[in-house]
């Protein structure tokens, strides 16, 4: 049963071949494929054109959403900047800031001869 089958499926081009020229149909087989071609044709040019209209549209689109959020960040981080700066001139100091100033070393026996005075002056 399988090899008829087989034989069937093989033999159904030629049968429908020649089933075309028998009806009376003159026109070779492979007129059928360039109707085909010239239907699809347009349709694809016209697709690409679409397509690349709306990869355009779609470009733009993301271009501004992508401004917008820079310009949010940028925003923010000015307003950010703005505050510390505002903070650190009011007064509060920030561990990262830098203290300038003199300063002197004070030796060990330093210490204890102003302690001894002190205690004497008490």
């Amino acid at each position: 049963m399988r090899e008829d089958w087989k034989i069937i499926v093989k033999n159904m081009p030629r049968y429908e071949e020649n089933n075309t020229h028998q009806e009376g149909n003159n026109e070779p087989h492979y007129s059928k494929r360039w109707v085909t071609y010239l239907i699809l044709i347009p349709i694809v040019i016209l697709m690409v054109i679409f397509g690349i209209f709306f990869f355009a549209a779609f470009l733009a689109l993301f271009s501004i959403v992508a401004v917008g959020f820079g310009l949010r960040f940028w925003w923010l981080r000015r307003k950010l900047i703005k505050s510390m700066s505002s903070d650190n001139a009011t007064g509060t100091v920030d561990t990262a800031d830098t203290v300038e100033g003199e300063y002197v070393i004070v030796d060990e026996d330093q210490v204890a001869e102003t302690e001894e005075r002190k205690n004497k002056k008490d």
